[in-house]
């Protein structure tokens, strides 16, 4: 696996059935029959990444890695399912590019009869009761994928639509995630809606402060104290909490970010071994 490999993330999640690593592989390049499914994920990174180029997302990254965590957390839900993969990496390439729907074509029925299904759900509330119980469960562990990243990554919305996205989320997708068998899903849109709720200041100041943190821990550590915070059942107790957190994010931001602080600390050595050299000291 290239350590440059934009698909890195998601070859790690999905192991060796898609890494081309398994017992059936033709090799990690994906060169015979057992390397198609890989090589229609990469081709489907490579479309998605063509027509979201220069597009960005309200963080700043580049709109192409919200579709790459779609995928890895289909993958991390274990997902054995190249064509769900692809379609994730292409789920918002009709709405929100020029792409258009015959460029996709060379996927297969299969990930356009996805791509659709996706589409027709984007708006849960236009659809009937039956239609939103009866639908593909590929298709909704698609949706519920999006909508955990986008709350995952919420932070960066105006907080009218971050309020809007999590009562949307408690009131359909919680419900759907338990329909469809993916408890851990569900029990993290449920944290993560109820954290951007108004009110909830204790999850804010949270989250606000977890920027301290390195980016490769951050996303680990919010989820253990938003689930500890929803925990506590009193105002007055999660607000202690969260002030206790607080008060201790810049030493755990030191501790994480130790090689930079032993870095810091050999450039003050030497610094001070110079002054200690030079004239008129003392």
């Amino acid at each position: 696996m290239n350590r440059g490999d934009p698909l890195r993330p998601l070859l790690r999640a999905a192991g060796e059935w898609l890494n081309g690593d398994g017992p059936d592989s033709d090799g990690p390049d994906g060169d015979g029959p057992a390397g198609e499914p890989l090589r229609l994920v990469r081709r489907a990174y490579e479309v998605a990444a063509h027509w979201h180029d220069g597009q960005r997302r309200h963080s700043g990254d580049p709109y192409v890695t919200h579709p790459l965590a779609v995928a890895v957390i289909l993958a991390e839900q274990g997902v054995r399912d190249h064509e769900i993969l692809c379609a994730a990496l292409l789920h918002d390439v009709l709405d929100d590019t020029a792409c258009p729907e015959a460029e996709l074509a060379e996927f297969g029925d299969d990930v356009m009869a996805l791509l659709r299904g996706f589409r027709a759900l984007d708006d849960p509330r236009g659809l009937p009761p039956d239609r939103r119980d009866l639908a593909d469960e590929r298709v909704l562990a698609l949706k519920l994928a999006d909508r955990l990243h986008n709350l995952r990554t919420a932070r960066f919305l105006p907080e009218a639509k971050r309020a809007r996205k999590a009562r949307e989320t408690l009131e359909l997708y919680v419900p759907a995630a338990g329909r469809a068998g993916l408890e851990r899903v569900g029990e993290e849109l449920r944290r993560l809606a109820t954290a951007n709720l108004p009110g909830n200041g204790p999850y804010r100041l949270v989250r606000a402060g977890a920027v301290l943190l390195p980016r490769h821990a951050r996303t680990r550590y919010l989820e253990e104290w938003l689930a500890e915070l929803h925990a506590i059942p009193g105002r007055r107790e999660r607000r202690r909490f969260a002030a206790g957190l607080l008060l201790g994010m810049p030493s755990l931001a030191a501790a994480l970010g130790r090689w930079d602080v032993k870095r810091w600390a050999r450039a003050l050595r030497a610094l001070r071994g110079r002054i200690g050299t030079g004239p008129g000291r003392g």
